[in-house]
């Protein structure tokens, strides 16, 4: 258990829902389609949403529903801040890369602002998609993807190496497998993170063939150390030139090799047509997207299931997700309300919850702050999600970034490091003199500085209460709670909040049944959202 602002909370809210000693509970079948499955897609195939959205899932039945998560992609915009080339064709410039590589080389720190301010341009572009909603199912996979094929920007060292990994994973995160698992190998960000470009005949590397075996296809136990060998010397000659893949043809291995059974003059292609065939791709895949959208390890009949289907489908990702969605055990109890949302996940959705915009970069910089920073998977393994996310730093940077959003936090004034603290005297050549604050958190400086530059949000949650029809202060807790938390909302659990907010409201000398006329209202109210948001209920969805 644990206080957030004077509420005691139980942290058991948070533990994933098991049958008697732990086993899986069987899937009880369903005739039903209401308002709470209706939530239960919009917050697992996208970002969840206000009650306008959840009613119109709900009108629209079930497979209705489902089908509006795959729209066409040709309809939804395209990003239009990106940097670019800078010569037609896809061309550089040599001079300007020939600097590039120079700076890069002498003077990472220096040259890194280009490189974060790239990034998050695209980060800008990205994360305001998401709250407005145009294709979250697959704004959700691109995500998913970047963490299973993980590179990081801090290893790769050019943001459009990384903005066209992330193009190609957009473009076909929910189109086939095999597409993926053919192309992701050729990007250049995907060459340098895993060293395949400097992978030749006279020397093979294995990073890149390990990787593919054991993460990003079959899983560990069902491949042998030999098999990544061979791997290894198919791949080779697989590099990057100009960050443009290049197959060279001098340094490749054309000899006999035999992998995972096949022998023959394997090259990197037929190595990953070869890894597609086996039984335990389909089920790793199929396994992994079951975990990722249900929040709970399925069983192993249930993958099976669905690994057989996935072969069947030749590998499509939608076909199965469509699957998936309108499945019975999809919605059974104990999934519903018991994932831990990602940082990503939890922030687009409070602002999509509460119908407010936010700049894209805080909510970039608020997920590095709580875990997830796009463009820096912490390591080839991608997130490792779930439970992970939560931790007593984790649960208070969301506490800290949620209230930034609502207007109620200044970054300036959290606590950092003691040796930085305002105030504190160093001595210099030329004597003594204070230093400025300074956080080694790049989330809390960037989004302090959105902060200093003068923004606030724009929020109106009187009005968002007082259409609602509520007026005491039971009631315009449960009309809060219900907008905010993505779990069923019991009367149990609007006692105590409420209890707050009638505390609160008493402080302030505001009469019963008159906080919607008070000029405290706007204040209270984001303060009691931001309460409601730092409560377990709120990290799950």
């Amino acid at each position: 258990m644990w206080c957030v602002q004077g509420v005691l909370v139980a942290s058991a809210a948070l533990a994933p829902a098991s049958g008697p000693g732990g086993t899986a509970v069987a899937p009880a079948p369903i005739a039903r389609w209401d308002a709470r499955l209706a939530e239960h897609l919009l917050n697992r195939a996208g970002f969840g949403g206000d009650p306008a959205e959840v009613a119109r899932l709900a009108a629209l039945g079930r497979e209705a529903a489902v089908a509006s998560f795959f729209p066409d992609p040709r309809l939804t915009p395209s990003p239009h801040v990106l940097p670019g080339a800078s010569l037609p064709g896809g061309l550089e410039d040599p001079a300007g890369r020939h600097e590039f590589v120079t700076r890069r080389r002498e003077n990472f720190t220096g040259h890194q602002i280009e490189i974060i301010v790239a990034l998050n341009k695209y980060g800008d572009w990205w994360l305001e998609r998401m709250i407005r909603g145009e294709d979250p199912l697959r704004d959700h996979m691109t995500i998913f993807w970047h963490g299973h094929f993980a590179t990081s920007i801090k290893e790769v060292g050019n943001s459009q190496e990384m903005i066209e990994q992330v193009r190609f994973l957009r473009a076909n995160a929910l189109e086939s497998f095999r597409t993926l698992a053919h192309g992701i190998g050729k990007t250049p960000a995907m060459l340098e993170y895993l060293d395949n470009a400097e992978n030749v005949k006279a020397h093979p590397n294995e990073n890149w063939a390990r990787e593919l075996l054991e993460l990003f296809s079959l899983g560990d136990g069902n491949y042998t150390e030999k098999d990544i060998k061979e791997a290894a010397r198919a791949f080779t000659g697989w590099t990057d030139r100009e960050s443009r893949f290049v197959f060279d043809r001098l340094v490749h291995d054309f000899g006999q090799k035999s992998f995972l059974g096949v022998t023959g003059q394997l090259d990197g292609d037929q190595c990953v047509d070869v890894v597609l065939e086996q039984p335990a791709c389909a089920r790793f895949i199929a396994g992994k997207l079951l975990h990722y959208f249900e929040g709970q390890e399925p069983d192993p009949e249930r993958v099976e299931d669905y690994a057989r289907f996935l072969r069947e489908q030749d590998y499509a990702v939608g076909a199965l997700l469509r699957r998936l969605f309108l499945d019975d055990a999809f919605y059974r109890d104990e999934i519903l309300g018991a994932r831990v949302q990602g940082p990503v996940e939890f922030l687009v959705g409070t602002c999509r919850r509460l119908g407010f915009e936010v700049p894209g970069q805080v909510l970039l910089n608020g997920a590095d702050m709580l875990g997830q920073r796009l463009f820096w998977p912490p390591s080839v393994k991608g997130w490792e999600g779930g439970m992970s996310w939560i931790t007593t730093a984790t649960l208070m940077n969301r506490s800290n970034v949620t209230g930034a959003m609502l207007g109620l936090v200044e970054m300036t004034s959290l606590v950092v490091d003691e040796e930085f603290e305002p105030g504190l005297l160093t001595m210099t050549d030329s004597g003594r003199r204070r230093t400025d604050r300074v956080s080694r958190t790049n989330g809390l400086n960037h989004i302090r500085t959105i902060q200093e530059r003068g923004w606030t949000p724009h929020i109106d949650l009187v009005a968002l209460v007082r259409a609602a029809g509520a007026r005491s202060d039971r009631e315009i807790a449960r009309v809060l709670m219900d907008r905010v938390l993505a779990v069923p909302l019991e009367e149990p659990m609007v006692a105590e909040p409420a209890a707050w907010l009638g505390r609160e409201r008493e402080a302030r000398g505001v009469p019963a049944e008159g906080l919607l006329d008070s000029p405290e209202a706007e204040d209270l109210l984001r303060r009691f959202a931001h309460l409601v948001l730092s409560l377990p209920e709120a990290q799950l969805h």
